[in-house]
Parts: C-alpha cells; structure tokens; sequence
C-alpha cells in the first residue's frame, strides 16, 4: 500500500481508506470523495493515443466517458519505475435494469461517441480490394478445409466429444463460411470508384465490465477505428456466453441506428466481421496438431462459444437483409 500512497500524493489526495478490489484497481476514500486508482497496462509509447481519447472528451462534451484527474504537475497520470497508474471518480453501480433497457443505453452510449468522434476519408476501389484479398482468399479456403476435418471425425470409430461437436456444428458452419464469402463479394462488389471509409474514436476493448451505468471505463486500447470494432466487441460479449435472445440485440442496434446512421457499405463491413470465422477454425486446428494440450472440458466451451457467435452472425444477416438491405450501394441518397 506504500507505493499507492505515493502515487496519491501526486495527486495531493491523503487517504483514509485503501480497498485492494483486484490487482490492478484500488478503491480510495478521503473523507471527502471516493476514487478509482487503476494500475494500468500502458506502455510509455501508448500514453499519447490514450491522453488524446480525453482530450477528444473534453472538447466533444462526452459525458460517457468518465474523466481522469490530474496531478498537481498537470499531467493525466503517475508512473513508478514500471507501471503507470491513473485516478478516477469512484462510481456506483445503478440497480441492475432488464438486459432490454441496458442493450439499448448501451448501444446509444456508443453511437453518441461514434458520432461526435466521426472522421471520414476517401479510399479508391482498387485499396479496398487489395485490402481485403487476403481474407477474401483465407475464407474461400476455409468450407473445404472445415469438410476434411469432419471427414477427418468421422472415420474415427469413438469420436471424442470435441470431434463429435465438430461434426454437429457443420451444417450450420458451413453455411456460415458460405456467407461470409457471399457478403465480402458483395463488400467488394462497388460501382463507385472512390468511397467514403468512416473513423471513429473506438473503446478497442469493450468488456461488459467497462460499461457503468451512462458510463464507459478503461480506454487504454482506444484508437480511431470503424464502428464496427466495438460492435462486433459488444455483440460477442453477450452471445459467447449463452444464448442472448435476438430480438433485444436487433431493437437495440435499431437504437444505435437512429443516433448514428450506419449506410449499407457500413453493414455490410460489420456483417463481414460478425461471421469472421477464424477463432472457430484455430479451434480444430490447434485440436488436430495437439488435442491433449488443453483439456477437452476447455476446448469443448471454447468451440461452442465461437459457434454461439457465429449463429447469431447468420441470424444477423437475415436481419440486415430484411431491415435494411432495400437500400442500394448506388442510392445517392445515402
């Protein structure tokens, strides 16, 4: 606790009380106020990027990204001789609300920054599709090398559960990989030679431990990116685990729709990420090359998390194809 001391004195805070709630955050009381002191995972190279994500709050009025305070030489946070640590208000966990209402203020929380913080730019056709040739060639490989490890399953004469998962999940993966590889070749299928590529000031790690309540904690991988790097973050987060009811997730995107007008070419990306197949790959692959270097018990959950994903990926595409794909890439209107 001495070395906490001392990074509060930088602060000029005198505690009366120190929690250790977890290794790496520290709940502080004064008397006065309750802070959040994190022992963060930065790098001295990542201090820029992440000083300028509340430089870009304070100057866009964001209220969900909950400030840092400053030291009394003005800096936004003290190091030791090898970790960098930075203070913030204690907040209060709200009564837990129905997953209907925290979906949707949490993907309103999202669209407002996404949308305070837009920055576009112009890319030629010919980047786009020079971007993306090597995962449009990785995906187009992938239905038939899914289909040699079943072959591969099934000519065992006791399948292992693992295997015997595999064989299951075909049907659906396989439709999966076919999809994929339908949307990218629509992605890359533009008639415009040049197009509008959207940033944005996105989270990069968005867990659903950092969203409190109108808040949003711990940007220390925060960068300008597409939307769809925290979407695809936070739909993970609530279908991995167990089966989210879909509808919430719709009505909730629906939501953010409204607050931050995502076109066709931006849906169509974010599609692309969602059916992003290659954890569910490096699954079998890291099982065929070694099936004893883990437990079966973990390889089990961890291939049923990324099938979860991907089902709701499917799910997701039928819901932009009814919902939304009435709009054409060519409509000048949007």
């Amino acid at each position: 606790m001495e070395v906490v001391k001392e990074i509060l004195q930088a602060y000029r805070i005198y505690p009366t009380e120190i929690e250790k709630v977890t290794e790496h955050l520290f709940h502080i009381k004064d008397g006065r106020r309750d802070y959040a002191l994190k022992k963060s995972s930065l790098k001295q190279d990542d201090i820029a990027a992440w000083e300028h994500v509340y430089y870009i709050a304070n100057e866009k009025n964001l209220s969900e990204i909950v400030p840092v305070y400053v030291t009394k030489d003005g800096k936004l946070y003290e190091n030791t001789s090898d970790s960098i640590y930075y203070l913030s208000p204690w907040l209060l966990f709200a009564p837990r609300s129905s997953s209907e209402n925290s979906i949707e203020r949490t993907m309103g929380i999202l669209a407002h920054i996404h949308e305070k913080t837009q920055q576009s730019q112009r890319i030629s056709k010919s980047t786009l599709n020079k971007n993306f040739h090597t995962y449009q060639t990785f995906c187009e490989q992938l239905p038939n090398e899914l289909y040699s490890y079943v072959l591969r399953f099934e000519q065992q004469a006791y399948m292992s559960p693992f295997e015997l998962q595999v064989c299951t999940h075909y049907r659906d993966i396989e439709i999966a990989l076919n999809r994929i590889n339908s949307e990218i070749s629509e992605f890359l299928d533009q008639s415009e030679e040049e197009l509008t590529w959207n940033l944005s000031l996105c989270h990069g790690n968005l867990e659903l431990d950092h969203i409190l309540n109108k808040h949003v904690i711990n940007w220390e991988q925060a960068r300008y990116d597409h939307v769809a790097v925290d979407l695809v973050n936070y739909f993970h987060q609530l279908t991995g685990e167990y089966d989210q009811p879909n509808e919430l997730l719709m009505e909730g995107f629906n939501v953010y729709k409204r607050k931050y007008d995502l076109d066709m070419f931006d849906m169509k990306l974010l599609s692309i990420y969602l059916l992003n197949p290659a954890s569910y790959m490096t699954i079998i692959r890291d099982y065929v090359r070694s099936p004893k270097e883990k437990t079966l018990t973990y390889q089990v959950s961890e291939l049923q998390k990324q099938y979860r994903k991907l089902i709701f990926a499917l799910k997701w595409t039928d819901f932009i194809k009814d919902e939304y794909e009435t709009l054409s890439f060519d409509d000048p209107s949007i």
